[in-house]
């Protein structure tokens, strides 16, 4: 017999990873109020990828470079503690790239430093994705944002050393 009040849904051994995600996401919003405290050396929450309009009624969606300019910044920390990087990122990320991530020893990234300016590319025939290149000092790195559907959250699909387009010669 169930003796608690707790909702079915959200028993913690039934969570899925987006719910952990959001989870994630209201205690750092909580922790920007200084309801909770995080050492000084942790970077600030993300802010959220999606905010509501002045009225209220509709959401906007960010931009993939906005939002891939934000992931640059929280994946170039590496000396960020393992669990802290992770779910800083973890908003941004689709299910895939998660599941990859989750495994990402930050000390091992090998750059620490975004330059500004990044530049985006989109294919015509797939508006749905996006490639914003940095540089860092470590050389190019590339993000692949992608969408589900129009006015859905740009997410990262791939945060890896950007290599140049291979061009084809006949």
């Amino acid at each position: 017999m169930n003796t608690t009040n707790t909702p079915e849904g959200l028993k913690p051994e039934r969570l899925t990873m987006w719910q952990l995600a959001t989870l994630g996401v209201c205690a750092l919003t909580l922790t920007g109020c200084g309801l909770f405290s995080a050492p000084a050396d942790d970077a600030a929450p993300p802010s959220e990828s999606v905010s509501a309009s002045a009225s209220g009624t509709a959401a906007v969606v960010e931009a993939p470079k906005d939002v891939a300019i934000k992931v640059m910044n929280l994946f170039a920390r590496p000396n960020t503690p393992e669990r802290r990087w992770f779910i800083d990122l973890l908003p941004y990320l689709t299910e895939e790239y998660a599941d990859q991530a989750q495994y990402t020893d930050p000390a091992r990234v090998p750059f620490n430093k975004v330059k500004a300016n990044p530049t985006t590319s989109q294919d015509e025939h797939n508006p749905q994705m996006v490639i914003v290149r940095f540089g860092t000092n470590d050389g190019p790195w590339q993000v692949v944002m992608v969408q589900d559907h129009d006015g859905e959250p740009w997410l990262v699909q791939a945060i890896e050393p950007d290599q140049p387009v291979p061009t084809f010669t006949p």
